[in-house]
């Protein structure tokens, strides 16, 4: 809004010759300091899933055991998905100025699900792995280097 009304005024004045050139300079430089001149683009980010183990777990937290068989994920409304257990599984196209729903299943029922941010990782690529008891945590994938996605 500010860049509109900043632009619109420095055309108005030029266009009627009251500025002298080093003030319209000094302010063109400070518009497009302030204002670049193309709006920021909607970057996109990604989602590394860490392999599980592909036995039941020993330890789990209440409500969290699960059937290594059937465990999945789904993002937002995209399809659900198996979580991997040889290779790393990712998932690209994700908005990094939008929130994102994270839904852990098995068994087709849920166990745990929460909203994420990329900007709360400082990151546009994130590892998601389960700790030692069963329950799903998030990294910025430069700090997780189990997350072996390219």
């Amino acid at each position: 809004m500010f860049c509109m009304f900043a632009l619109h005024l420095l055309l108005m004045i030029d266009n009627i010759r009251v500025m002298t050139s080093m003030f319209a300079a000094i302010a063109l430089s400070i518009s497009f300091f302030l204002c670049p001149a193309f709006p920021a683009e909607h970057g996109q980010g990604s989602v590394c899933f860490a392999p599980s183990p592909s036995t039941r777990p020993s330890r789990f937290a209440p409500g969290e055991l699960y059937n290594p068989a059937t465990l999945s994920v789904r993002i937002d409304k995209r399809p659900v998905v198996l979580w991997p257990h040889k290779e790393s599984l990712k998932i690209e196209g994700l908005d990094i100025t939008q929130r994102h729903l994270f839904v852990e299943l098995s068994d087709g029922k849920p166990l745990q699900s929460f909203w994420f941010r990329f900007a709360d990782f400082k990151s546009t690529e994130l590892c998601f792995y389960l700790d030692g008891y069963s329950l799903v945590e998030v990294k910025g994938a430069r700090d997780a280097p189990w997350c072996k996605c390219k």
